[in-house]
C-alpha cells in the first residue's frame, strides 16, 4: 500500500508529523505493526502498576469494603492510604475492610500493609480520623 505525502507543496517540510512519514514510509505495515506494539506495551495502563479500587459501602451495618485490584508498591502506597482515610470519616465507628486479596504488593511493602501501620501512617500525617477499627485482607502471595 503506497501512501501519500501529507504535506503539500507549499507546507512546511519540518512538521512531526512528515518527518514520521519520511522515517516509516519505507518500512512497510510489518515494522509500523511493531513500532505501534511497542508503544502501547511503553504506555503506564499497558501494566498493573495502577490500582483499581473499588468502595463499597453497606449504610446500615457501618461497614465499609475496599476491593483493591494490580499491584500495591511503594509508589501507589499513599494513595491507597488516601482512601482508607476517606471512608474512615464517612461515619462515626465506621469499620473499615481493606481487602487486598485479590491484588499483588511488592515484598518492600509489605510489611506497611498490617492495620497498625496504615493506622500510624496516617496519623502522622497529622489529618487522621478518629481512630477507627481497621481490618486488613492479606494480598496474594
Amino acid at each position: 500500500m503506497r501512501r501519500r505525502p501529507i504535506a503539500s507543496a507549499g507546507a512546511a517540510q519540518g512538521s512531526a508529523r512528515t518527518a514520521y512519514r519520511r522515517g516509516t514510509a519505507g518500512l512497510g505495515a510489518d515494522s509500523e505493526d511493531t513500532m505501534r506494539r511497542r508503544a502501547m506495551a511503553m504506555h503506564p495502563s499497558s501494566s498493573n502498576r495502577k490500582l483499581k479500587i473499588l468502595v463499597s459501602a453497606d449504610a446500615e451495618a457501618h461497614i465499609v469494603r475496599i476491593l483493591v485490584h494490580g499491584c500495591v508498591s511503594s509508589v501507589n502506597l499513599h494513595a491507597l492510604d488516601l482512601v482508607v482515610r476517606r471512608a474512615a470519616t464517612l461515619s462515626p465507628g465506621t469499620n473499615v475492610v481493606l481487602d487486598l486479596s485479590e491484588a499483588q504488593a511488592w515484598d518492600s511493602v509489605r510489611a506497611d500493609l498490617h492495620p497498625d501501620s496504615i493506622t500510624a501512617r496516617l496519623t502522622a500525617q497529622g489529618a487522621a480520623p478518629a481512630p477507627f477499627p481497621l481490618g486488613v485482607i492479606a494480598p496474594a502471595l
